[in-house]
């Protein structure tokens, strides 16, 4: 992922529809983790949320340190990290 550019208004389908969020090859980069940390705070139906790194290149607790204190817009949302 070279660029994120975060939208001027939240698409539609994260606000009403988002149930599931799978991420595989997570690496940790700071655009990777402002993706999702976006659509932690703004999925207002998300139920899961599965991060999936490579073991090496991401320490597992240092990626559910960042994620797990971002904010998120689903009280109900579960993070798993794989």
């Amino acid at each position: 992922m070279d660029d994120w550019n975060q939208p001027s208004t939240v698409p539609e389908c994260i606000l009403s529809s988002l149930q599931s969020l799978s991420w595989s090859k997570y690496t940790g980069e700071p655009q990777e983790r402002e993706v999702v940390v976006y659509i932690l705070k703004h999925a207002l139906h998300l139920e899961t949320a599965t991060i999936k790194s490579f073991e090496s290149e991401v320490p597992k607790f240092e990626m559910l340190k960042e994620l797990a204190l971002s904010s998120r817009a689903s009280a109900t949302c579960q993070l798993m990290f794989e």
